[in-house]
């Protein structure tokens, strides 16, 4: 796991992002759903979350990318994090290179568009 974090933060200082930059998370599952509860690895790391459509267990990656793509910085928490935490977390890097952020509702809300302005 701490090569793959390596990777992107690496990945993260070699792209240039400027302008208009987009949020949003997708989640890492562990195992399938019916091996939750026998489940060993990561155990006191990850946590058990539901989405939209079924249960999980696993983490949640958040990730800022510009319009061609390239990742701008990146955050992997666990499912019971709010999204707006991390987005705080990762907007320190790219605060001065961004001019609008597009991201959903669980990301944005109006006491964080007033700081981040």
């Amino acid at each position: 796991m701490s090569l793959l974090y390596a990777f992107f933060k690496f990945i993260t200082k070699l792209s240039k992002g400027y302008g208009l930059v987009f949020v949003d998370f997708t989640k890492l599952p562990l195992c399938s759903n019916s091996r939750i509860h026998s489940h060993k690895v990561f155990k006191g790391l990850a946590e058990k979350g539901k989405d939209t459509v079924d249960w999980f267990y696993g983490f949640k990656l958040h990730m800022i990318i510009n319009k061609k793509g390239e990742i701008l910085s990146f955050d992997l928490t666990t499912w019971n994090v709010d999204d707006r935490k991390s987005l705080k977390e990762m907007i320190n890097d790219i605060k001065r290179k961004v001019l609008k952020l597009f991201g959903d509702r669980g990301y944005i809300s109006q006491k964080f568009s007033e700081e981040f302005l």
